[in-house]
C-alpha cells in the first residue's frame, strides 16, 4: 500500500495543476482579464450622437459596390425583423441587435488574425495594429453578451446568427485578401471631423482632419441613435417598454456604470463604441499600404490612456476596500490601562 500511494501521488499533483479545482462564478472566465475598453462620459456620448448623420460618399467603383451591398442588406434586414424607424416595436430590436452584433464581431477578429499571421510570416513587429483590431472584436462580442442579458434568442435567431457568420467570414476574408483597405472601408466610418485621435508623435490629442469613411458602422450608429432617441421620447413603444428598465449587471461592470444605470444607458454606450469603430476603420481604410503596415499606429495612445485609467480605477477600489477594513477594525478597539480590554 505505501508503494502504491507513492506511485499515485505525483500523478495526482500533476492532474491538480492541469485541472483547476477552484470554484469560480459562471461568468468569471468570460469577463476577466479582458482588454481595457473605453469608459464613456455623458459628454463624449452626446458628441458621438451628433455624428450619426455623417456619411461617406463613395469615391470609386469598389466603394460604390460595397455601399450598395450594405444598403440592400440594411433595408432587407429592416423588413425581415419588422423594424420601423418612426416607432420601432421592442421585439424587432432584440432580433436586430443580436444578429447585428454577432456579425459585427467578425471583421476585427479576421483583420487581427491576418495581421498576426503576416507578422509571423514577415518576421517583424505589428506596432499595435493587432491589438486595435482585437479590441474592436472583443468590444463587439461584449455588446452581444450585453444584449443576451436583456433579450432571449430563439432557435430561428440562432440559425440566422450561424448562417450570417458562415456567409460573412469568407466574404470579409476575401475582401482582406484582395485589398485590406476594402475590409475596413466595408466596416468603417463616416467623417472624422468630430472625432478625436492621437498620433504617436504628438504629445496631446488633436482633432483629425475630415476625410473618407464608410459603411457597416455608419448603419450601426444610425440605428443605435434612432433607438436611443425613440426610447427617450414619451409615447413611443420603446419608451413605454424600456423606461427605467435596469441595465444588466454585465453592462454595469463592463462600462463602469452606476448601480442605477438603465438599459438606455447601455444603448448609449454601445452607440459610442460603434462610432469609435467607425472612425478606426475609416482611418485604416484611408491609409496607404505603407502606412497601414508601417510602424505608426494612430490609436495606440488611446489604448495606453484607457489602460492607465483602468489601473487607476482598480487601485482606487483596492484602497477603498482597505480603508473600509481598517475602519471596521477600529470600531472594535478601545483604550484601557488594563492588560486586556
Amino acid at each position: 500500500m505505501p508503494i502504491a500511494t507513492r506511485a499515485v501521488t505525483p500523478l495526482t499533483r500533476i492532474s491538480n495543476r492541469l485541472v483547476s479545482t477552484k470554484q469560480y462564478s459562471e461568468d468569471f472566465g468570460d469577463h476577466s482579464w479582458r482588454q481595457q475598453n473605453h469608459i464613456w462620459t455623458e459628454r463624449e456620448i452626446a458628441e458621438r450622437m451628433e455624428t450619426a448623420d455623417l456619411k461617406h460618399v463613395p469615391q470609386n467603383t469598389s466603394e460604390f459596390v460595397l455601399q450598395k451591398l450594405v444598403r440592400v442588406a440594411y433595408h432587407s434586414f429592416n423588413y425581415v425583423t419588422g423594424y420601423q424607424a418612426a416607432d420601432p416595436p421592442p421585439k424587432s430590436i432584440g432580433y436586430r441587435l443580436i444578429i447585428l452584433e454577432s456579425v459585427a464581431g467578425v471583421p476585427g477578429m479576421l483583420g487581427g488574425m491576418f495581421r498576426h499571421f503576416r507578422s509571423l510570416r514577415q518576421l517583424e513587429r505589428d506596432h499595435g495594429f493587432i491589438f486595435t483590431l482585437l479590441e474592436e472584436a472583443e468590444n463587439e462580442r461584449m455588446h452581444l453578451i450585453t444584449c443576451m442579458g436583456f433579450f432571449e434568442a430563439g432557435p430561428l435567431t440562432r440559425v440566422v446568427v450561424s448562417a450570417g457568420q458562415l456567409a460573412m467570414t469568407p466574404f470579409l476574408a476575401g475582401l482582406y485578401i484582395v485589398r485590406p483597405q476594402l475590409l475596413h472601408r466595408f466596416v468603417g466610418c463616416a467623417s472624422l471631423s468630430n472625432a478625436r485621435c492621437r498620433l504617436s508623435d504628438t504629445p496631446e490629442p488633436r482633432a483629425c482632419e475630415p476625410t473618407l469613411g464608410s459603411y457597416l458602422e455608419e448603419t450601426a450608429v444610425h440605428t443605435y441613435t434612432n433607438i436611443v432617441t425613440m426610447a427617450e421620447t414619451p409615447g413611443t413603444q420603446l419608451h413605454t417598454a424600456w423606461n427605467d428598465v435596469p441595465a444588466p449587471d454585465v453592462a454595469i461592470n463592463y462600462w463602469q456604470m452606476s448601480d442605477d444605470a438603465t438599459w438606455v444607458d447601455c444603448l448609449k454606450r454601445m452607440l459610442a463604441d460603434e462610432s469609435h469603430h467607425r472612425d478606426v476603420n475609416h482611418a485604416l481604410a484611408s491609409m496607404p499600404h505603407e502606412k497601414l503596415f508601417g510602424n505608426d499606429n494612430p490609436f495606440v495612445h488611446e489604448h495606453i490612456a484607457d489602460y492607465e485609467k483602468g489601473v487607476k480605477r482598480r487601485a482606487e477600489r483596492a484602497l477603498k476596500r482597505a480603508l473600509e477594513e481598517v475602519e471596521g477594525a477600529e470600531a472594535h478597539k478601545t483604550r484601557s490601562d488594563k492588560a486586556l480590554a
